[in-house]
């Protein structure tokens, strides 16, 4: 038996002190000491900021559900712990409690948790119904509270670049927020502007901000310290630039156990006028989103799907931008290229590296080299060596081994017929099933292993040679997709799945790409074990 408890505490918790993790921690071990186990080791599970309607990224949880056995001890505050969706939180009680064999303790109550019948299972979901209408409350008010400060004025979200934020207090003492032009940044914001009229690109723009070390915004973790093209082209959008405060265009939703935004119903969005905050003027602002519109949707829509080989799986060793393709030229033609995006949208002062290789060199000095060094007859000898080396070694290597397994095989029989009357007397009890089950898989194993121990030397050589009849077979499917154009990006990003990494070096006059990366054969190896393994799986 082992004691487990599992503590969660929630953002909208925050302020509640019975809710604390160190209060549930503590009610946690005052309620092992009432019932006698306070001498016991315990395994705590805990998730702090999450939402008790989150299944799915909750670590603690998924943790105890994975490691939790039959007999063994949970403890936690009450089910709201647990979770606030009425559907799952019945699911989990019913996995720890009836069908793992746990026992469940709510420490506020004091009381176990039963899952023996229909009622039981009727009062779960029922309490389960009750948080989950509390959760949905709180959301409720708080997305109120939230419309209620947009309307006066106040701040909903998070910092704009040009504003600063300020904290006030109201006439009852209440502290709020509300954002205030910062002189420095709204001249930033202004000279974008007046850029992106001028017939400056976005690029252009990013690159002059980027090369003049103007700070750029704050992204947190997700930024990289630098201005690019997409945050100059969200600015260039932001109607609170001309005192227009747009609240609530994306909600979130949960579906599939995944929190996603989507688009509001326009009767849900809030737009509120703030001369205050004005940074651009009116004409100007209307000009540059005229500007937006005349230069078509290649701006206004998202990028397409790659379609060159390399985009998406190659990555600059200098920055750790991705590499893409732009026109360069070679000798007098016009080409496609390699080139590092970060310093194509950014500039120099992100990323010193402008090699533009073009793309027939690139791709063709990689494929040469896999061909003549990854491809190989002797790769392949390599592999099929280490599968015989394998077969070999999993083989058992005298009689004796065989009667040790046949003998094995006949106790774990005979548990296996004791195991399943019990169920049958018990009905269905928990821990004789999860016996049952071990029971049963041990016996497959034990009949597989003797299956293949009684395989005579040319079943086994003949095993090996399917084996490298399907790996010959493979390696030359895969050397003719290479020459493949719309099959080489797919063999690529298999052959590498941790990418690959292209750094400048100095070719005569030229600078080059000198490419690295780790071949996986995993795709070699996987279908020999498919095809050359039988229906039992020996």
């Amino acid at each position: 038996m082992i004691v487990r408890t599992y503590r969660r505490r929630s953002k909208n918790d925050e302020g509640k002190q019975q809710f604390s993790l160190d209060v549930q921690g503590a009610g946690c071990r005052e309620f092992l000491a009432r019932i006698g186990l306070a001498d016991h080791a315990v395994v705590e599970y805990v998730d702090d900021g999450k939402t008790g309607d989150d299944f799915h990224s909750r670590v603690g949880l998924r943790q105890l559900l994975a490691e939790a056995a039959p007999g063994d001890v949970i403890v936690c505050r009450d089910q709201s712990r647990l979770g606030r969706d009425a559907i799952e939180v019945t699911l989990v009680v019913r996995d720890l409690v009836r069908d793992r064999g746990c026992r469940l303790f709510y420490y506020v109550t004091g009381q176990e948790v039963q899952f023996a019948n229909a009622i039981d299972q009727a009062t779960t979901f029922i309490q389960g119904t009750g948080h989950q209408m509390e959760l949905e409350a709180i959301r409720s008010r708080t997305r109120e509270a939230l419309r209620s400060r947009v309307r006066s004025g106040r701040i909903a979200g998070g910092r704009c670049y040009g504003y600063r934020l300020e904290r006030k207090r109201d006439e009852v003492g209440r502290s709020y927020t509300i954002a205030v032009v910062d002189p420095e940044q709204a001249a930033v914001v202004r000279r974008i502007y007046d850029d992106y009229l001028a017939e400056r690109g976005l690029k252009q723009i990013a690159h002059s901000l980027n090369a003049e070390g103007v700070p750029p915004p704050s992204a947190g973790r997700r930024g990289t310290g630098s201005w690019a093209p997409t945050c100059i082209r969200a600015m260039l959008l932001n109607p609170r630039y001309r005192g227009l405060y747009v609240h609530g265009k994306l909600k979130k939703v949960r579906r599939n156990g995944n929190v996603l935004r989507v688009k509001a119903d326009p009767s849900e969005i809030i737009t509120t006028d703030l001369p205050e905050w004005r940074i651009v003027e009116d004409e100007v602002w209307f000009a540059v989103q005229a500007r937006f519109t005349t230069r078509g949707p290649s701006e206004r829509q998202g990028k397409p799907p790659p379609k060159f080989a390399l985009t998406g799986i190659a990555r600059c060793g200098t920055c750790g931008g991705t590499i893409g393709a732009s026109w360069t030229r070679n000798g007098t033609r016009r080409v496609r290229g390699y080139g590092c995006i970060r310093h194509k949208e950014r500039g120099r002062a992100v990323c010193p590296v402008g090699v533009h290789q073009p793309m027939e060199e690139v791709e063709g000095a990689l494929l040469d080299y896999v061909q003549e060094h990854v491809l190989t007859p002797d790769t392949l000898e390599t592999v099929v060596r280490t599968i015989r080396g394998q077969i070999a070694t999993q083989m058992p290597r005298a009689d004796a081994d065989v009667r040790g397994l046949e003998d094995e095989l006949k106790v774990v029989r005979a548990e296996q017929k004791r195991l399943a009357r019990a169920v049958a007397m018990a009905d269905d009890v928990p821990e004789l099933v999860t016996e049952l089950q071990h029971r049963s898989a041990r016996m497959r194993t034990l009949q597989a292993q003797i299956e293949a121990a009684r395989r005579t030397p040319g079943e086994i050589s003949a095993l090996v040679d399917q084996v490298e009849s399907a790996a010959v077979a493979k390696l030359q499917d895969l050397r003719e997709a290479l020459t493949q154009p719309a099959q080489l990006r797919q063999v690529l990003r298999t052959l590498f799945p941790d990418g690959l990494r292209l750094t400048p070096v100095q070719a005569g006059r030229r600078h080059i790409w000198r490419i690295q990366g780790a071949a996986n054969l995993r795709e070699l190896v996987g279908p020999w074990s498919r095809t050359c393994g039988d229906p039992k799986g020996t």
